[in-house]
């Protein structure tokens, strides 16, 4: 099976094709990358880029303009077929149109089943083949003269690649370890730093310390997370909470009965029969780039200790540990 990534307005812009590209381009095609935004050319001149990745070769169609940027994140591919025009060449619009087609029905001329990235990660859609029927470079297929004679979608068997590329996503490689290490943990360090904040303060004001007030910075980060990643859905079991003494028995924890944030249960009233909570149970999760290969799920005990403050209170100190979980 052929793998096709079509970027830009070839595609209608669409997010499974754009989330592939960044993948095999290290984010390249990243709103955080300004790189593009330096050159003065247009997002419809960079973003004109066709990938075919064949079990032996891969095909890149792409512009002069935007060769330049690509050739350092493809170079080491093996087995790799440019299509491009020259400069020259390029300056007749005609004719650049012209050889894009010509190229793309090149690239796909001996194949019989083609791979499509469908669906970006959290935005999951019913595949039809008659909407990517409706891409720019899939209609001219079906041009006579320069096309392929006949249409796309009768000529090739097309099927949704999505889920399994996201299985590919979610693999730890030396790419996101370095944007683990070099981004997302130092977010990570800055939330946990934040929620412990909230426990940064005198016995009186933390006994009345709700669970919905100390997992306010995860759910902070998380919705932020969810924004910036362009993820709609928010199903309650994805949001991260906190969870204080008795109310972190194993039913409340379930999905299907939790109910957040809890502005009732305190430090206070979370004990046993009633008294102090001596412990609590947190969980998050991250919808951004950390979300790619692991779920984070943490849990922190609260420790009752012998020594007692003045107020003759329980001594409150912290133990993480973290469980690491595949997505």
């Amino acid at each position: 099976m052929l793998l096709m990534l079509v970027k830009g307005i070839d595609s209608r812009y669409n997010e499974g094709c754009r989330e592939l590209a960044n993948y095999l381009l290290f984010d390249l095609y990243s709103q955080n990358t300004t790189d593009f935004e330096k050159t003065g050319f247009s997002e419809e001149i960079l973003d004109d880029v066709i990938i075919l990745i064949k079990s032996d070769s891969v095909h890149l169609y792409c512009n002069p303009v935007n060769y330049r940027y690509l050739l350092p994140y493809v170079a080491h591919w093996r087995n790799l077929h440019f299509h491009c025009m020259t400069e020259n060449e390029y300056e007749d619009e005609e004719a650049a149109e012209e050889f894009k087609i010509s190229s793309f029905v090149d690239m796909v001329r001996d194949c019989s089943r083609i791979g499509i990235p469908y669906s970006s990660q959290g935005h999951l859609q019913i595949f039809d083949m008659f909407v990517v029927e409706k891409w720019p470079i899939v209609q001219a297929f079906a041009l006579e003269g320069i096309g392929g004679d006949g249409f796309f979608t009768m000529k090739y068997e097309l099927q949704d690649v999505s889920l399994s590329l996201w299985n590919v996503y979610s693999r730890m490689d030396p790419m996101s370890l370095e944007n683990m290490i070099s981004e997302d943990l130092v977010v990570f360090e800055h939330q946990w730093t934040n929620f412990f904040a909230n426990f940064d303060t005198e016995i009186p004001f933390l006994l009345e310390l709700s669970e919905s007030q100390a997992g306010e910075p995860f759910r902070s980060y998380f919705s932020h997370g969810m924004i910036s990643s362009h993820i709609t859905e928010n199903s309650p079991h994805r949001q991260p909470f906190v969870l204080f003494g008795n109310h972190s028995t194993r039913d409340n924890l379930s999905a299907g009965s939790f109910n957040f944030p809890s502005e009732g249960h305190l430090v206070r009233n979370t004990g046993p029969a009633g008294s102090f909570a001596k412990h609590m149970v947190t969980v998050t999760s991250c919808p951004g780039q950390l979300n790619k290969f692991v779920l984070i799920e943490k849990s922190l005990d609260i420790l009752n200790q012998t020594s007692y403050l003045e107020s003759g209170l329980p001594l409150f100190l912290f133990n993480s540990s973290f469980t690491l979980l595949p997505t």
